[in-house]
This record gives structure tokens, C-alpha cells and sequence, in this order.
């Protein structure tokens, strides 16, 4: 995957907008890639959080350092590129849906797993620091008007306060219904 990918970012003071190219590993390979410490954005397009109006400049390249990112939205789950999950004995990808508080952001959305899934070791388990959640939706906490849904976000793992299953009638009636169908 070497053609750019529009992104959405945001960090815990702002919105930056542009394309990323992630290369043959994808987004989520090239989020997860511990040797490399920062995102280039091109194109990009800042916004300050408690002016979600006013465009703060657009710049042609602009670095992010990739652990000061709360998350990245995308438009469609393709551009994730491959995401692997171990699958421990279990052949199956079993879908949960979560709230997370997350560095001044709420996060609805549906993690997959392998099989069961013990929510407190999202904390500790794996290599990610980036994981995916699916048909998310996005919710600053000091600036209510900011929000924001996706088909897939990439948030970063190391920023989560906060994880809890949704319960059965908070999940979104359209998601559970493509779910099942």
C-alpha cells in the first residue's frame, strides 16, 4: 500500500487533516513500527481543539511524534492495511463493543479479538501500540462540539484511562444489525 491515505488526527490540542504514505506494511504496520517515531503528514491542515473553526495553518509537510497521537481516523477499514491478531487456539475473530476514556477523548467502537477478551489486559498485552477499532465514534471531553465517527481508527493503546464493555442496548442498532447480517 504506497498511495497516500487521508487521515484525521487528533492529539490532545489539536486536529491535524492530510495523507499519510505508509508503505507496503500499511497504516496499521507503519503506526506499530517502533523504529520510527514520528508521522509525516502532507498536505496537512491544523486546527486548535477550542477553535475547531478557524484553520490554524496549512502546511506541505508537517512531523507529528507518533506518541503525543490520542488518534487516527480513516475513511474506510481497507486502509488499515493487514492487522494481525494472534489467535491463541481460537479460529474465529469475535467482535466487542467498548467505551474507552483515552488522554481527554471518549471512544465508542468495536475491538476484535481472537476468541474471549479480558478487557484489563489491553492495558499490558501485545506489541501494538496502535489498535484498530471498528465503526468508532470519537468525543472530546473539555470540547463536547468535537466529535468525530469512522469506520476504523487506529488510537494509541498506551493512552487508554479507561475500558468497559458496552452494554447490549448501548450498541449502535446499524452496526449490530450489518454484525449479524
Amino acid at each position: 500500500m504506497s498511495n497516500p491515505v487521508s487521515v484525521e488526527i487528533y492529539t490532545s490540542s489539536h486536529r491535524v487533516l492530510g495523507r499519510v504514505t505508509p508503505g507496503s506494511a500499511g497504516l496499521y504496520g507503519f503506526m506499530n513500527d517502533r523504529t520510527r517515531s514520528s508521522l509525516e503528514i502532507e498536505g496537512a491542515h491544523l486546527t486548535r481543539l477550542h477553535q475547531p473553526a478557524r484553520l490554524v495553518a496549512r502546511y506541505p509537510r508537517l512531523w507529528l511524534n507518533k506518541r503525543s497521537l490520542a488518534a487516527v481516523l480513516l475513511s474506510n477499514r481497507g486502509e488499515l492495511g493487514p492487522v494481525s491478531l494472534t489467535r491463541h487456539g481460537y479460529s474465529t475473530v469475535a467482535q466487542h463493543w467498548v467505551h474507552m476514556m483515552l488522554e481527554g477523548y471518549e471512544v465508542r467502537g468495536m475491538l476484535e479479538a481472537s476468541g474471549r477478551i479480558d478487557l484489563s489486559t489491553i492495558f499490558v498485552e501485545g506489541e501494538a501500540v496502535f489498535s484498530p477499532l471498528y465503526n468508532a465514534e470519537l468525543q472530546s471531553i473539555l470540547y463536547p462540539n468535537i466529535e468525530a465517527s469512522s469506520p476504523a481508527i487506529l488510537f494509541n493503546a498506551g493512552g487508554i484511562t479507561a475500558i468497559c464493555p458496552l452494554r447490549r442496548e448501548d450498541i449502535p442498532e446499524a452496526s449490530s444489525e450489518a454484525d449479524s447480517g
